[in-house]
């Protein structure tokens, strides 16, 4: 099944941004669970070849996968974490 999505450009490059900086991320962290140390930020070198092999794998959003000159770092936020209520008695 296949099905067309229409974003805007704006849109898309946030998407493309937020992949690269995820699959860099997600690299590091199978690094440092292979090898050990300490977690490095992925760097700007490293989140455009993400990019680069998008626009290799997908011809269709080529161009603005090359339009990105520096993919910015994606982190999300921490999680929320509440303190436990104290049991009820």
């Amino acid at each position: 099944m296949s099905r067309t999505v229409i974003v805007s450009g704006e849109t898309l490059g946030q998407l493309l941004e937020a992949h690269a900086s995820m699959a860099a991320w997600y690299y590091e962290l199978a690094r440092v669970i292979r090898e050990g140390g300490p977690i490095r930020t992925p760097d700007d070198a490293t989140r455009r070849a993400f990019l680069a092999r998008l626009a290799t794998d997908f011809p269709e959003i080529a161009a603005h996968a090359r339009a990105i000159e520096s993919p910015r770092v994606y982190v999300p936020p921490p999680p929320t974490v509440s303190a436990p209520s104290a049991p009820s008695e």
